[in-house]
């Protein structure tokens, strides 16, 4: 299965659970006379959402964190396989100056579907086109996934 494909998985599961969570706890809120003779509304939302809260934070970082989605580590697997073909390609300028080897990784970056960016705080230590995180995906939803993953990496 392709990164596209089991980030969709991802997703629907995602919300397919939160569905899920919603339906089972009104069920259960609605079947206990404990929790609706002793609690009041705002208690049981109270309980509700933060059971919610738990749930799509848990989902979050399994879906941001998983070895199953590519985002950031497939970035990072990217940009060593283009420096590899951009060095295989330009053995004899791999000590130069010429920025030969810079600039074709950053094409063949731009060709795999990543944007070159300095905006970023772990670019900004490094701005060289071998630095994974100087790069975004073109795509928006990989981009906020992306970017949610370099809040807490």
């Amino acid at each position: 299965m392709n990164t596209d494909m089991t980030a969709l998985v991802m997703g629907a599961a995602f919300v397919l659970g939160f569905i899920m969570v919603v339906v089972g706890g009104l069920g259960f809120m609605k079947n206990s006379p404990v929790l609706l003779q002793t609690r009041s509304k705002l208690a049981q939302g109270a309980i509700f959402a933060s059971a919610g809260f738990m749930f799509v934070a848990g989902m979050s970082v399994h879906f941001t964190g998983s070895t199953n989605t590519a985002f950031l580590r497939g970035q990072r697997l990217q940009t060593s396989a283009c420096e590899l073909t951009s060095e295989a390609a330009h053995p004899d300028q791999r000590h130069g100056s010429s920025g030969v080897i810079g600039r074709e990784i950053v094409s063949c970056m731009k060709t795999a579907g990543f944007d070159w960016t300095e905006e970023l705080a772990q670019c900004k230590e490094a701005p060289v086109a071998t630095n994974s995180y100087c790069y975004l995906p073109h795509q928006k939803f990989d981009r906020t996934i992306t970017l949610a993953q370099l809040a807490f990496d």
